[in-house]
């Protein structure tokens, strides 16, 4: 009878103590019990909802923003001034906070990434308290004079509260750069002259709500007959004069597109250049191996609003082919790749003294919201090509997905 009684008591004692794998009494099997989220809870970042499947991420805003071009000694950088709220209401003391801007050429695809992390104990710490934080791209560009050939770039702020799985990364705003220069003491001259967010939404509603508010009349100088200005499609722009293309001096592009929008000559091996068209807006990057000021391999970045089918984009192929423009080109052949950076979609043209390749947005998988059409008169394969040049040339780093090897930021 004792050594029955005995193991009854032990395994009494074990479930009153929480020690035994049932759920205790009140507790649903496969739900945490109070001691759960009490653990959770004492981080001060996340607590387990009432359904104990979704944890409450502490909430992080971006109030207030001046985005504009920081000159440094290398060129200019894209940057944004950003006051940060804590709006969780949480004590956050003690809780890491990373934040990541990601600084997008709407042109070309090309990211840059610029992170902070905010210490322990700041103001962003207490419930609603706020902080100005400065984030600028790392990569410096060379503006031209006209701002209309400044790179079209995108800003998108993203936070994360604590140690946390990438479900709880927070976007707290994405804005576009101003096409504008200034700096640092001017930025926050500027911040602190404009209003919240928050207090821009909440206008105030009109008293009397039919009545129509008329807009001033404003003086203009102009005739009242002229029209404005026909856009040009990408096919007009082709056919309407000379393209220059592969086997072209970069004089030649100068006089078709201007000064280049920025170039780097710091390989003996190839120079590179950019240069930007604003209409129709598309850019070609070209390079020229040896020093030879000549064109040998061509890059064009196309919005998708100015190319309709694949038979444009070889058109585009075929016009930026330069002195070989009148050969024979097959048709498109197609093409799936499986790199370590992911699946790999393109298309191939190929002449006789020329290759092209291409890449459609939302198909490539490049990363890019363009169209990319590549032309070489290298002998070779061009992805070939593009795996040994892309990491080498800046101006080519956006490309590096393509051959396989991931961009370091």
């Amino acid at each position: 009878m004792r050594l029955f009684v005995l193991p009854l008591i032990i395994i009494l004692l074990a479930g009153g103590l929480g020690l035994t794998g049932a759920p205790r009494c009140g507790e649903a099997a496969g739900r945490p019990g109070p001691g759960a989220a009490l653990a959770q809870d004492s981080t001060g970042i996340a607590s387990v909802g009432g359904d104990g499947k979704q944890p409450a991420v502490a909430r992080i805003e971006a109030v207030n923003a001046v985005t504009w071009w920081y000159h440094s000694a290398i060129g200019y950088h894209p940057a944004i001034l950003v006051v940060i709220r804590n709006s969780s209401g949480q004590d956050l003391s003690g809780v890491p906070i990373r934040f990541q801007a990601r600084f997008t050429n709407l042109r070309d695809g090309y990211v840059t990434v610029a992170r902070e992390e905010i210490g322990r104990g700041t103001d962003l710490s207490n419930v609603n308290g706020k902080i100005q934080m400065l984030l600028k791209g790392p990569r410096a560009f060379e503006l031209p004079i006209d701002p209309e050939l400044w790179p079209h770039m995108e800003c998108k702020i993203m936070c994360r509260v604590g140690d946390v799985e990438d479900e709880a990364t927070q976007t707290i705003l994405v804005t576009k750069i101003a096409a504008i220069t200034m700096s640092e003491e001017d930025a926050k001259d500027k911040l602190a002259k404009q209003l919240d967010f928050t207090i821009r939404r909440a206008r105030p509603k009109p008293s009397n709500p039919d009545a129509v508010l008329e807009k001033p009349l404003v003086a203009m100088a102009g005739s009242i007959n002229e029209k404005p200005k026909a856009k040009v499609s990408l096919l007009q722009f082709l056919n309407s004069s000379y393209m220059p293309g592969l086997g072209d001096d970069f004089y030649t592009f100068e006089k078709k597109f201007g000064i280049p929008v920025e170039y780097d000559a710091h390989s003996k091996d190839w120079t590179w250049a950019r240069y930007q068209n604003t209409s129709p807006d598309f850019s070609v990057i070209v390079g020229s191996r040896g020093q030879t000021g000549k064109a040998d391999l061509i890059v064009a970045t196309v919005p998708p609003s100015q190319i309709k089918g694949e038979q444009q984009v070889s058109e585009l192929a075929r016009a930026i082919s330069g002195k070989f423009h009148s050969e024979t080109v097959g048709p498109p052949n197609h093409s799936v790749r499986y790199l370590p950076t992911g699946r790999l979609e393109f298309g191939t043209l190929s002449a006789k003294n020329y290759r092209a390749v291409y890449f459609v947005p939302g198909e490539s998988g490049l990363g890019t919201n363009t169209f990319v059409v590549v032309v070489t008169r290298i002998p070779g394969n061009v992805l070939n090509v593009l795996r040994q040049e892309a990491p080498k040339a800046k101006l080519l780093k956006f490309l590096s997905p393509v051959t396989g090897l991931a961009e370091e930021t």
